[in-house]
């Protein structure tokens, strides 16, 4: 691609940013260090699938599109006609500024971040050590035959790896470690990981940070669970609640049990004194009313009077109460 070529690019794609940072209210900032051009086109069409779009260009004409949309625009810019539509300035997106440094991408969405994250990253390829490289993990090769001729054997001697010949070829005989963390690769290590067959990175996007409506998360915050937030939050809202119970306070958490207690003692002397009230019927709680036991006050048995016509048993007065 020729320079004049890709000058001719440049209005359309300032254009095109423009338009996305007034379309979203979030923006995703991905570490493409290390990411195959191959892998790029296998998450693009995947995060389109979510309504997400991935945008990789120069930093410098992303940063002059945030500076040109963080304010009015103004009739003499050499776009003005075709970025009006696209409303007033949002001046938030100033905070956006400070993200775009390195090798990075945009993932423009309205999707929540927390649920791209996994999508992003769970695309990994197993890759080579290359020279120069920083080893993201420890790099351990672990006892076993090699492969390889017993011609080669002065190569791992040279690395002080220990081996044996056996049954014609070469074996290590313990655990020996390559590359440690944050080890620069060098060109022996890359030499002899590359004759053992060994691709020990598994390099992919990471999300870094997420502009959204004016805030940015960083990447501890990106990280969070929510259904851990979730669930945390629900166990500390039953111990206020349990609490509160316990000493009388009525607040926002315990209420309902409040509420729903008085409520059950309510329907309990409904159900056994035979009153069945319209929310007793409107709940699951069967209607069965309990019997009311009549107490009727005994008087002891008069003595027997000789010759006296039997009287008829007079009836039991309630006063009115269940009437």
């Amino acid at each position: 691609m020729g320079k004049k070529e890709t000058k001719d690019k440049k209005p359309a794609q300032f254009k095109k940013i423009y338009e996305l940072l007034s379309k979203y209210t979030q923006v995703i900032i991905v570490g493409l260090a290390n990411v195959g051009s191959k892998q790029v086109q296998d998450i693009r069409r995947i995060l389109a699938k979510k309504n997400a779009l991935l945008v990789i260009g120069k930093n410098t004409l992303f940063k002059k599109v945030l500076s040109t949309r963080v304010q009015e625009l103004p009739d003499t810019h050499e776009y003005y006609e075709d970025l009006k539509k696209f409303g007033n300035a949002i001046k938030e997106l100033d905070s956006l500024k400070n993200q775009v440094a390195g090798k990075v991408g945009f993932i423009f969405t309205d999707t929540p971040v927390f649920d791209l994250k996994p999508i992003i990253e769970e695309n990994k390829v197993e890759t080579p050590a290359r020279v120069g490289a920083v080893a993201p993990i420890d790099v351990v090769i672990p006892p076993g035959p090699t492969g390889m001729d017993p011609a080669s054997i002065q190569f791992f001697h040279a690395l002080q790896i220990p081996t044996k010949i056996e049954k014609g070829q070469i074996q290590i005989t313990k655990d020996f470690v390559v590359l440690k963390s944050g080890q620069k690769v060098g060109q022996s290590q890359a030499v002899l990981l590359q004759k053992l067959g060994k691709k020990p990175f598994l390099y992919g996007m990471e999300v870094l940070s997420c502009y959204d409506n004016g805030s940015v998360l960083n990447k501890q915050q990106v990280s969070v669970n929510l259904n851990d937030i979730v669930t945390k939050f629900q166990q500390n809202v039953q111990n206020i609640s349990a609490i509160s119970l316990q000493n009388g306070w009525i607040n926002e958490a315990s209420a309902p049990y409040v509420l729903a207690n008085a409520f059950k003692d309510l329907a309990a002397i409904g159900l056994q004194s035979g009153f069945i009230f319209d929310q007793i019927k409107q709940s699951n709680t069967p209607v069965t009313a309990a019997p009311v036991a009549a107490k009727v006050e005994q008087k002891p048995a008069a003595p027997q009077a000789p010759a006296k016509v039997e009287e008829p048993e007079e009836d039991v007065d309630m006063g009115g109460l269940f009437d």
